[in-house]
């Protein structure tokens, strides 16, 4: 009945985005009130059964089928229930059930507002695809679609040209960085012959059995790329303060609170690549610092709000990245 549980978390924003994805392919999108009703219920119920399942103390690698087969290589679907992703699965259900309910007057009779709900969805199954991945082929599926339904909302307003100069920036950005996601996933392949993260009974993660420090180190250093895109973090935080063109809900809670601690999460789901590599552990502290320095320095100097909070979120981003390489 917990496996159940843990895998509707996934599962009821997964059956929201279809109900409103055919909605809107029929061209007989729901009015505002059901739309926001369902969105808000969706996320809470999520929330609700992230914070169940969490009270249970209990840490297992459910599998409830597979995913894709090519030759001698099966992959199912796994998905990684403990204390760390149930944690994040409740804050995401819950932030985004606060912003669901802040929209629905922020955006009365707003042109895009049903398109603007139904990435709100979207971006809510990726994250949550993200947090619940039992193995970095499902990580980067829902690293994908955050990736897009971001720059989608940054561009929400796309009759201005600002928005959409700024949506394709952040877009870009993640696509070239998302490269160093996609490579470890290989890399990690061909040195372990999988990407599963393992659970073990009170005692975390085993480590992937990496052969040698070097592949540990490539590996760990095409995780930290991937992060530069999707958290910010310098030399390409750019996209950050220009992201704040989107509708002012998506602006807070996706490069406020959610999407830019994606990257934290993933360093922290692999952890055991960086406790056995000393320069990729290394690189992320001196990533982390760098930004918190930059951030906190440019923020300073903002003409607005906007800008000065997007800095702030940098700032702080950097200092848990730093955190994480440090092992704290």
């Amino acid at each position: 009945m917990t496996e159940t549980f843990a895998i509707s978390i996934l599962l009821l924003p997964l059956s929201l985005m279809v109900v409103l994805s055919l909605a809107w392919w029929f061209s007989r999108p729901l009015g505002e009130k059901w739309t926001t009703r369902l969105v808000v219920w969706s996320f809470a119920l999520s929330a609700a059964l992230a914070l169940g399942v969490l009270t249970q103390g209990r840490s297992f690698l459910t599998q409830p089928g597979a995913w894709f087969s090519v030759g001698h290589y099966t992959s199912t679907w796994d998905f990684c229930i403990d204390p760390l992703s149930l944690i994040f699965a409740a804050l995401t259900g819950i932030l985004l059930f606060v912003i669901a309910v802040f929209s629905r007057d922020y955006l009365h009779r707003e042109s895009g507002f049903f398109r603007f709900y139904l990435l709100l969805t979207l971006f809510g199954f990726g994250v949550l695809m993200v947090v619940l991945a039992g193995n970095l082929e499902q990580v980067f599926l829902g690293w994908e679609l955050v990736g897009l339904t971001s720059a989608l909302l940054i561009a929400f307003f796309a009759h201005r040209p600002g928005p959409t100069a700024n949506g394709f920036r952040a877009f870009l950005t993640y696509r070239l960085c998302d490269i160093g996601l996609l490579s470890a996933v290989v890399w990690l392949h061909h040195t372990t012959g999988t990407t599963d993260f393992h659970v073990i009974e009170n005692d975390g993660f085993v480590h992937y059995g990496i052969s040698t420090a070097g592949s540990a180190t490539v590996i760990g250093l095409l995780l930290l790329v991937a992060c530069l895109g999707k958290s910010a973090l310098f030399p390409v935080g750019g996209w950050l303060p220009r992201a704040m063109e989107g509708p002012t809900p998506s602006s807070a809670v996706f490069y406020g609170a959610l999407s830019v601690h994606l990257g934290p999460y993933l360093l922290l789901r692999a952890r055991p690549i960086f406790e056995d590599s000393t320069i990729a552990s290394a690189a992320v502290v001196i990533i982390g610092l760098l930004t918190a320095f930059h951030g906190s320095l440019v923020g300073r100097v903002q003409p607005d709000i906007k800008g000065a909070l997007a800095y702030g979120s940098m700032t702080q981003v950097g200092l848990i990245v730093a955190e994480i390489g440090l092992g704290l």
